[in-house]
């Protein structure tokens, strides 16, 4: 609705509450690993490369920054929280003053050649790159939305795409690197909303609070189409559906490793791994959710709050539980 604030997320701080199989059809799926994704394609799900238009714009209202108006602080702006760029250490890390500068830093000969080197931008082979593998990843999108990944072979993604075959595995080794990132973006911007949580928050507190803010972006307007039309794609395919599970189980791992080195846990821990599992299926629990009321037509402002309020809940519950555990000192 236009002209309205945006609400304010709840966060939870933690106050005492009371209460995988590959694809081997017709052999479109050589080697061993899928392709990263492209620059600037990142968006808050387990699952999207830019597989719609709908999808896009959910990651630019997760990259947007604030407008004139908007005073909230980046922990309680939604798209602040959620905000996924391709590299995220940039904008978490910041260099110490004191430290001496590195080869090819600023003020070393190696610096004026990469800096004149960046403001010119990508040459003209990285741009056709990029401009060729936006074509095979948009004429996969549209077949995948027109009769589902199983039906649909790499020979006519090329021939939509108007390429060879081979450039299509060039690009993606995998067929199901057309629709997942390798390496999604969420896991970076999970890990951050952790490591950079403030003093007396915990872990489960800042990784749900980041859960539930991303997902109840999937509800808005922008997202919808986008969201609906990639469950279409993942629930029609057993193949994809393996793949989002094993895509779940890296961020699991990758979320549970991060508190076991914050934490000096001893080998066989288990309160790291019992956050992690418990964070991420929240996760997983409300993209499901999302997706079943998309998919039933329901969208808008009162598919954001209802995920937004059950999400609430539902970190309520893991807070009762996980309130003291990895308590920043």
């Amino acid at each position: 609705m236009r002209g309205r604030a945006r609400p304010r997320p709840t966060r939870f701080s933690d106050h005492p509450l009371t209460q995988g199989v590959r694809h081997h059809g017709g052999g479109d799926t050589p080697g061993a690993s899928a392709s990263g994704g492209p620059p600037g394609r990142a968006i808050a799900v387990t699952s999207v490369r830019r597989v719609t238009g709908g999808a896009s714009a959910a990651s630019r209202i997760a990259t947007e920054p604030a407008g004139p108006g908007d005073t909230g602080s980046p922990e309680t702006r939604p798209e602040a929280v959620i905000r996924a760029v391709p590299e995220p250490a940039a904008a978490t890390t910041r260099p110490s003053t004191s430290a001496a500068p590195a080869p090819g830093a600023e003020g070393t000969p190696g610096a004026d050649a990469g800096e004149r080197r960046r403001r010119r931008g990508p040459g003209r082979r990285e741009l056709r790159r990029q401009e060729t593998r936006a074509r095979i990843v948009g004429a996969a999108a549209d077949l995948f939305a027109e009769r589902g990944f199983d039906a649909v072979s790499v020979a006519e993604i090329a021939r939509r795409a108007g390429v060879v075959e081979k450039t299509v595995f060039n690009h993606f080794p995998l067929k199901e690197g057309l629709v997942f990132d390798a390496d999604p973006p969420i896991r970076q911007t999970l890990l951050a909303a952790v490591r950079t949580r403030p003093a007396g928050e915990s872990a489960a507190a800042a990784a749900g609070n980041f859960v539930v803010a991303a997902i109840a972006v999937l509800g808005t307007p922008e997202a919808a189409d986008g969201v609906a039309t990639m469950a279409r794609i993942v629930r029609g395919s057993r193949t994809l559906q393996i793949r989002e599970r094993e895509i779940l189980a890296d961020l699991t791992s990758a979320l549970a490793a991060h508190l076991v080195a914050e934490t000096g846990a001893s080998d066989g821990a288990q309160e790291p791994w019992l956050v992690a599992h418990a964070v991420l299926g929240l996760y997983a629990g409300l993209l499901d959710l999302a997706r079943d009321r998309l998919l039933a037509g329901h969208g808008g402002p009162l598919l954001c709050a209802e995920l937004r309020e059950r999400g609430e809940r539902g970190l309520a519950l893991l807070q009762f539980g996980l309130a003291g555990y990895a308590k920043r000192r």
